[in-house]
C-alpha cells in the first residue's frame, strides 16, 4: 500500500511540474544543437522531450542528430572532437562513459555541479551513476540510460532442447554445458544452430574478465593489465567455446543480433537495448547473470548528458538536459526498449518490467557491476584490443602471443598519452 501510495504522489507531483512547465512560458529566442545517439526508441522518447521543452520554450528551436553508434565509441568521439576543431560543436552531447574521460580532459563540457544541486529530483538516480559521471571532483554529465552485459536466451530453445533455464548463480563450466546441449549440427558436422555468440565488441567482452577476477586494464586504467594469467586464462575460454567445444563461431565484424531473434543462436551478451528487436521479432527471450568463476561482477555502461564549453546558449541547454533526464524520458526509452533507466521510478513500472520476465534482474544486477574500462586513450585502447583478440579468437595467433602483443601496444599507446598530459 505504501508503494503504491509513493507511486501516486510521484505521479502527482510529475504532473503539477508538467502544469507549471507549461503555464511558464519563455520569450528567448534561441537555436541549440542537440547530437545524441540510440536507435529508434532512444529518438522517439528524445523527440517527444523535446516537445515538452518547448511547450517552455515555444521560440526556442532544437535541431537534433541521432548517431546510431553503428561503428563504435572509438569513431563517435573523433566525431565529436572533429566538430569542436571545426568550431561546428552542439549546445548539448548526449555520449556514453567510453567517452567520457577523453572529453573530460580535454574539457569540452562545463561542470554541472551546481546544477545538480539545484534539482532535488536527480536524487532519484542511483548514487553510482552520479560518482562515475565525475572527474577530478566535479561532474560534467548527466546520466540516463544504463546497460549492464547479461546474458539474454531463447526460452523456446532451451524448451526445445530439454535444457533447464540458467540460474543468476551459474558457474562458466555450468554455462559450457549448457552451450553445448544448445548447439545442433546437420549431418555433415556442420552448425545449424550456435549455443552462444563469442562477443567482438569490446563492451560485450568485459564480464568475462570481470568474472574471473580481473580485467585487461589497471583498476585506475592507467596501464595494461594484460599480463596478469587471469586474463589470458578467460581468452582461452572463450577461444575453447569456438574451436574445441564448436558452440559459436568465430568473431567477425558484425554482431548475430539476427540470427538471435531467428532463432539460430541461442544465447548472447548483450544489454537491454537488444529488448527493441526482440519485442518487434515476437521472440520467447529471457535474462539472466553472465556465468560467474571468482566473482559475479559484470560490467556497466551508460549515457548521459552534458554541456558544451562553447555553448552561446548554456542555461537553455542546462533546460533542456532537465527534461531529457525526465521521469517521463527515461520511462519512454525504458518501456521502449532503451538503456535500463537511470531513474529507479522509470525502471519500476509495470511496462519496464513486463519483457524480459526476469527484467527485475537488471537493477538486482546494479551492486555487482564494474564501469567498461574509458581511460582517455580509449580509442586507440579499444582498436588495440579488438585487433588482437579478433586474431586470438580466429587462431592466427595463440593466446601467449596475442597477450604480450596486445599489452606491448596498450603500453605504448599508455606512453603517448603520458607524453601529451593525459
Amino acid at each position: 500500500m505504501l508503494k503504491k501510495l509513493a507511486k501516486l504522489a510521484l505521479s502527482a507531483a510529475i504532473g503539477l511540474a508538467a502544469i507549471s512547465a507549461a503555464n511558464a512560458q519563455s520569450d528567448e529566442k534561441a537555436t541549440l544543437k542537440l547530437m545524441s545517439f540510440g536507435g529508434e526508441a532512444q529518438t522517439a522518447a528524445i523527440k517527444n522531450a523535446i516537445a515538452r521543452f518547448n511547450k517552455s520554450y515555444p521560440n526556442v528551436t532544437v535541431e537534433l542528430t541521432m548517431d546510431p553508434i553503428s561503428t563504435g565509441w572509438g569513431d563517435y568521439v573523433t566525431r565529436v572532437l572533429s566538430q569542436f576543431n571545426a568550431r561546428n560543436a552542439a549546445d548539448v552531447y548526449g555520449t556514453a562513459i567510453e567517452t567520457f574521460r577523453t572529453f573530460e580532459s580535454k574539457k569540452l563540457f562545463i561542470p554541472l555541479d551546481d546544477y545538480i544541486a539545484k534539482n532535488p529530483g536527480y536524487s532519484d538516480f542511483a548514487p553510482s551513476l552520479f560518482e562515475q559521471s565525475s572527474y577530478q571532483g566535479k561532474t560534467y554529465f548527466i546520466p540516463i540510460g544504463w546497460n549492464n552485459i547479461m546474458i539474454n536466451y531463447n526460452r523456446a530453445l532451451f524448451k526445445e532442447a530439454g535444457v533447464d533455464y540458467p540460474k543468476p548463480e551459474w558457474t562458466w563450466d555450468q554455462f559450457r554445458e549448457t552451450a553445448k546441449k544448445l548447439t545442433k549440427r546437420d549431418t555433415a558436422g556442420n552448425a545449424t544452430q550456435f549455443g552462444y555468440e563469442v562477443p567482438n565488441q569490446f563492451f560485450f567482452i568485459q564480464p568475462w574478465f570481470f568474472s574471473n577476477g580481473t580485467s585487461i586494464l589497471t583498476k585506475d586504467w592507467s596501464g595494461s593489465n594484460m599480463l596478469d594469467p587471469k586474463v589470458a586464462e578467460s581468452l582461452q575460454f572463450l577461444h575453447d567455446l569456438i574451436h574445441v567445444d564448436k558452440v559459436s563461431p568465430i568473431p567477425g565484424k558484425d554482431t548475430m543480433d539476427n540470427q538471435f531473434n531467428a532463432g539460430q543462436v541461442a544465447m548472447i551478451s548483450r544489454g537491454h537495448w537488444i529488448v527493441e528487436n526482440a519485442k518487434r521479432a515476437k521472440l520467447d527471450m529471457d535474462v539472466t547473470f553472465p556465468p560467474q568463476k571468482e566473482t559475479g561482477i559484470t560490467v556497466i555502461g551508460f549515457g548521459g548528458y552534458a554541456v558544451s564549453r562553447t555553448s552561446k546558449n548554456p542555461e537553455l541547454a542546462k533546460a533542456l538536459v532537465t527534461e531529457l533526464t525526465s521521469f517521463e524520458t527515461q520511462k519512454e526509452e525504458g518501456e521502449g526498449g532503451g538503456g535500463v533507466p537511470g531513474r529507479k521510478s522509470a525502471a519500476d513500472t509495470e511496462a519496464f518490467l513486463a519483457f524480459p520476465p526476469s527484467a527485475a534482474l537488471y537493477y538486482q544486477s546494479l551492486p555487482n557491476t564494474l564501469p567498461v574500462p574509458s581511460p582517455a586513450n580509449f580509442q586507440e585502447v579499444e582498436k588495440i584490443f579488438i585487433r588482437n583478440y579478433q586474431a586470438m579468437m580466429a587462431d592466427e595467433i595463440s593466446i601467449a602471443e596475442g597477450v604480450k602483443k596486445t599489452n606491448e601496444e596498450l603500453e605504448a599507446s599508455f606512453k603517448r598519452l603520458a607524453a601529451k598530459g593525459g
